[in-house]
């Protein structure tokens, strides 16, 4: 596949969405059960990633935080990556 940033932008923003849903959605809407699922899932299909391939989604993460104005979706953006083990924490 050739070089396309955007794709790589518009990609990251389906996936930011769809986890924003999973973890914002009222139970009533989706089983916490099933929503931790899902995210699971994402968290392990991104952790198959190489590092390089990590290195530029953290860097296209932070790039969508920046223009993000909506303060909850930034910080949640601005978590992401920890959040989908791509970064160390220092618990780890």
């Amino acid at each position: 596949m050739d070089e396309s940033p955007e794709l790589l932008t518009q990609l990251l923003k389906v996936v930011v969405g769809y986890t924003w849903f999973f973890e914002t959605c009222d139970d009533e809407v989706l089983e916490d059960d099933t929503a931790l699922e899902q995210m699971e899932n994402a968290a392990h299909l991104l952790g198959r990633l190489t590092e390089t391939d990590k290195q530029r989604l953290i860097a296209a993460l932070e790039e969508l935080a920046a223009t993000e104005t909506n303060e909850q979706e930034r910080e949640f953006i601005q978590s992401f990556a920890s959040a989908m083990g791509l970064t160390e924490t220092e618990d780890d």
